[in-house]
């Protein structure tokens, strides 16, 4: 895709991001609510839907393979907070006046609270170590687990098990208050340096028009110390922030890496759902490469390349990390689906929940932190259409680039691609989504049909210009 993407022009132009954070330790959504202290995560099911702004869905609702059941996905981190306490609809802390920013196409419910006017997010997810057998079904607990485990149970968890998982991984994940000029809410995030480099998402630290700079940033930590934070970068088009606390000798997560990941391993997500900080679940990884489309009020869309999960993610656990049965972490929460939802409400997990891969995550982290708060991202420079229920699989090209990626390795308009690399390619979202997997400058192998007659060819992806 060529310049204008996600940031204006076509929604569906291919950016992959780079960068990422270097593993610091041993390895390497946010939920708004509309004034009244409900949620607007999401919007009436009508297509799939990833993340959308506080009951605002993206122009372009295009699910991950072309469909169009209904579903409702948005942001499960931010969450806005209410005077008169919890909000059915929306995990986290209360909230008062708050609305949600992401969702799927099919309706994502936004994972972070938000206190007052419009905030949105998935939620934090930190993973703890499951083993096999443990993560067939999904469950959670609170910080802190079964409320008759003492330390001396915790010391002797089995190895492997969720339980030392959980002990292990939660002093590194956070929770995260932010007040902007508009609004206040709360998502989740994961200590990245030992020197308070912490990870979240963009939509967690935004403002309601998704563009917003936070005036004051509020982390939490597991042994119940605060810290104030500062804004390093943020990035709407991957969902990525980076905020700094000025404290030493932090308990940095072991990041892993999401390559080599399987459907059905086991997983676990940590972190501030409703604002119950701590929180545990666990469960399997449901698909990999979901295209997850995510909009917000400012109508910035992207979309995200994203691990699918039942592990029960709600608004307040944006930012959060999702981790293998090692406890390496594999992707941060950020969106999640749900039935139903309307402009108004913001419905709870159905065990739909999406993260963006941890080697992506990383690589947009480590831009943002090293390149003065900006990142990259990858681009095809070409322009997709929206699929129909009855269109052949595949991305259908509406615009190539003059003297772009696409153009010259041959690449003409009206050309549908089929696969990239050995991935295939079943619509626009999953063509953009499976070229933000990628940097500038990496080389891809695109399958396209031109003519009547499949074709292949090799493209140098070039970086994406936004506005």
């Amino acid at each position: 895709m060529t310049g204008g993407g996600p940031h204006g022009g076509n929604p569906y132009e291919n950016d992959p991001q780079t960068g990422g954070f270097p593993a610091y330790g041993s390895g390497h959504g946010d939920s708004q609510q509309s004034p009244g202290g409900q949620q607007g995560y999401g919007a009436p099911p009508t297509q799939q839907y990833y993340g959308p702004p506080a009951g605002q869905q993206p122009n372009q609702a295009w699910g991950a393979s072309g469909s169009t059941t209904p579903t409702d996905h948005s942001f499960s981190g931010f969450q806005p907070e209410s005077p008169t306490g919890f909000d059915s609809s929306d995990p986290g802390r209360s909230t008062s006046s708050k609305k949600s920013r992401g969702g799927l196409i099919a309706a994502l419910v936004g994972g972070a609270l938000v206190i007052g006017l419009v905030a949105g997010g998935i939620g934090g997810v930190v993973g703890a170590k499951v083993s096999d057998d443990d993560s067939t079904s999904s469950s959670s607990a609170p910080l802190g687990g079964d409320p008759n485990t003492n330390s001396q149970n915790v010391a002797a968890a089995p190895a492997g098990s969720v339980q030392e998982v959980a002990a292990k991984t939660l002093p590194s994940v956070v929770s995260i208050d932010v007040v902007s000029e508009t609004e206040a809410g709360e998502g989740s995030g994961v200590i990245l340096s030992d020197d308070g480099y912490i990870m979240t998402n963009n939509h967690v630290v935004a403002g309601s028009s998704g563009s917003g700079r936070p005036s004051a940033i509020q982390v939490n930590f597991q042994d119940g110390t605060r810290a104030s934070a500062k804004l390093i970068g943020a990035d709407s088009i991957s969902d990525i922030a980076v905020i700094k606390v000025e404290k030493n000798n932090l308990p940095p997560i072991n990041v892993g890496t999401s390559k080599n990941l399987a459907v059905g391993q086991s997983v676990i997500a940590i972190g501030a759902p409703l604002g119950l900080q701590g929180t545990v679940t666990t469960g399997i990884i449901s698909a990999l490469n979901r295209p997850v489309s995510t909009s917000r009020d400012g109508g910035t869309t992207s979309v995200i390349d994203a691990i699918q999960t039942d592990a029960a993610i709600n608004p307040g656990n944006s930012g959060g990390a999702l981790v293998n049965a090692r406890g390496a972490l594999i992707g941060i929460n950020t969106a999640i689906a749900s039935l139903g939802a309307s402009e108004q409400q913001q419905s709870g997990s159905i065990g739909l929940g999406f993260a963006i891969p941890i080697d992506q995550a990383v690589r947009v982290a480590n831009e943002l932190r090293n390149n003065g708060g900006k990142a990259t991202h990858a681009s095809l420079g070409v322009s997709v259409r929206p699929n129909s229920p009855a269109s052949t699989p595949g991305a259908v090209i509406s615009d190539v680039t003059a003297g772009g990626p696409a153009a010259q390795a041959g690449i003409a308009k009206n050309a549908i691609v089929t696969k990239l690399d050995d991935r295939n390619i079943a619509s626009g979202d999953a063509l953009v989504a499976a070229v933000r997997s990628h940097a500038p400058g990496e080389k891809v192998t695109v399958t396209y049909v031109a003519d009547g007659q499949t074709r292949t060819a090799s493209v140098t992806l070039g970086t994406l210009t936004t506005n």
